[in-house]
């Protein structure tokens, strides 16, 4: 039969392995299979000649072209010789429904038994907080996020993390701007202005750069005041700004994570060195008089402004200065993206950028745009400026398949959203699954991904600070220049146990070991077991391999 290309939206590819459970196809009815899209890719509908030989594990559900069921993947048995076969083409690199599928294909071919882990994290930052925002439409006005957008989005995470799979945990990451609290707090009243001395930071109008300049070194104008030269203000003045006092409560303030976004948020292209400084310092001394770091904070890392400084060695030692290790980036800028590896971080460079050896962790943007507060706003902005056409609903689906995409390919890169997505008074309604709920654009985002998620795997979906994250992209780094692997030992038709190697046996990152059930001795090593995720054995090499006996031989 000739290939075909779903035009339908009602045609979906039925999906019913039990990926944990691999050693066996389950059957399950039709109506409980996870349905995904077969647009755009190639596929051919087929029917089962050889009952016998053949069981059916996926199938094109019927659309306009095809009125029944028919075929869309097998497993064969020829004597013992098995094959999986999807009659469907594969696209990892632009489909969402390739990256879901390849999980049941790798963990089918492997037995679950590979070097290795599945691991999918969902690490959403909110940029800008304690600033306001000029709004992109209707205009006219701009948006800060006010305490009881902050107390819905908190009461949000805790019902939140109740609809997610077992094992997972989700929080917010929060990145602040100490000096907005000041603006804000100096603006309350005449006598204000006086109890805020020495007053907000203002660091004038400054020219953009291209986006990729790089500055020279010790060059550029101190754009600060030459007064204050430290964080000298009190608490009274701080207290004026209510979304102050709200994050001092540590009830509050633990329903997120935290991490610096510079005091001011000016642009650090091409900031001397005082300045990209003093950016880091105050904002340190102001998030400990907060206290906001005394919460799950990311000491050593940084959102950078607007994702600014990457090109300036001068900011870049001002960062390392004041303690900080990494930062994130931009995936739109290949400039600024690790082009050997997607997976691994983009590590600075004297050449590119004034500095040797900063790390860049890779951070997807997304069509929630940073001076948006509502739906109709974002869904216009997407609509003008990046060729979008439809409704809110019609934004959030290109949404869905980008990070669906991501999700499953298991890439680890957090999702940037920024203050003003939070607002709630004032958004229309939006209907999931759970029905139609008010939300703020960014708690609308994570709920159709969750949803999404949660509909087609029962994996857990966790949330790791930056500063964690930072570690884990590190490592994977390290341990792929090892060049481990994992070979197996078989008795007759069974695989009894496995040995993980590495050149010269020796790797300083540990080395992920994912089996289906345990071994019979764990030698001391790290072990993991999150909710429904296979076991995972963290092998550290120091000369030798390490073999392990599994606990129940595995039939091939």
């Amino acid at each position: 039969m000739a290939p075909r290309t779903a035009t339908d939206s009602a045609e979906v590819l039925g999906v019913r392995i039990n990926q944990d459970r691999i050693q066996t196809v389950v059957y399950t009815p039709p109506e409980a299979w996870a349905g995904v899209t077969t647009q755009g890719l190639y596929h051919y509908p087929a029917t089962i000649s050889d009952a016998s030989t053949t069981v059916e594990i996926a199938q094109f559900a019927p659309n306009v072209n095809f009125a029944s069921n028919s075929t869309a993947a097998v497993i064969n048995n020829f004597a013992g010789r098995e094959q999986m076969v999807f009659f469907i083409s594969w696209a990892t690199d632009w489909s969402p429904t390739s990256n879901f599928l390849q999980h049941a294909y790798i963990t089918w071919m492997t037995r679950g038994l590979y070097v290795g882990y599945r691991r999918v994290y969902l690490n959403t930052q909110i940029d800008d907080m304690f600033l306001d925002t000029d709004i992109y439409y209707p205009g006219n006005y701009s948006y800060r996020a006010t305490t009881a957008d902050m107390t819905a989005v908190a009461n949000w995470v805790t019902a939140m993390n109740k609809k997610l799979n077992p094992g997972s945990f989700y929080r917010p990451e929060i990145g602040h701007n100490g000096n907005g609290n000041i603006l804000y707090s100096e603006n309350v009243n005449d006598a204000a202005l006086n109890t805020c001395k020495p007053n907000s930071i203002d660091t004038g109008l400054h020219n953009d750069t291209a986006l990729e300049f790089q500055k020279p070194l010790g060059t550029g104008t101190d754009a600060w005041p030459k007064t204050p030269t430290t964080f000298t203000y009190t608490a009274k003045c701080l207290d004026l700004d209510p979304l102050k006092v709200w994050f001092a409560n540590a009830a509050n303030r633990d329903q997120f994570m935290h991490i610096t976004h510079t005091f001011t948020h000016y642009e650090l292209n091409n900031s001397t060195y005082s300045d990209a400084l003093k950016e880091i310092q105050f904002n340190q001394a102001w998030l400990k008089q907060t206290t906001i770091d005394g919460g799950n904070f990311s000491a050593n890392g940084l959102i950078p402004p607007a994702i600014t400084g990457l090109h300036n060695g001068d900011a870049i030692r001002a960062w390392v200065a004041a303690g900080l290790r990494n930062c994130v980036g931009d995936n739109t800028r290949p400039g600024l993206r690790n082009q050997n590896n997607f997976m691994w971080p983009y590590i600075t460079t004297m050449a590119a950028n004034g500095y040797d050896g900063y790390e860049v962790i890779p951070r997807w943007a997304t069509r929630i745009y940073y001076n948006c507060d509502t739906m109709d706003c974002t869904t216009y902005e997407w609509i003008v400026t990046s060729a979008g056409s439809g409704t809110f609903s019609d934004l959030m689906a290109v949404e869905k398949a980008d990070t669906s995409r991501h999700l499953f390919g298991l890439y680890h890169d957090g999702f940037m959203f920024h203050q003003a997505n939070l607002r709630n008074a004032g958004n229309a309604g939006y209907t999931t699954a759970d029905g139609t709920t008010v939300y703020s654009i960014f708690q609308s985002w994570v709920e159709q991904t969750a949803q999404e998620f949660t509909r087609l795997v029962n994996w857990p979906l966790i949330t790791v600070r930056q500063t964690d994250l930072a570690v884990s992209f590190t490592n994977r780094m390290t341990r792929d220049a090892c060049n481990y692997s994992l070979s197996y030992s078989k008795t007759n038709t069974t695989i009894t146990s496995v040995t993980v190697s590495a050149t010269s046996s020796t790797c300083s990152a540990a080395i992920p070991v994912t089996v289906p059930g345990s071994v019979t001795n764990t030698q001391g090593f790290t072990t993991e077991k999150i909710g429904n995720d296979p076991l995972t054995i963290w092998v550290k090499l120091s000369g030798s391999p390490v073999t392990f006996t599994l606990s129940t031989p595995i039939p091939i």
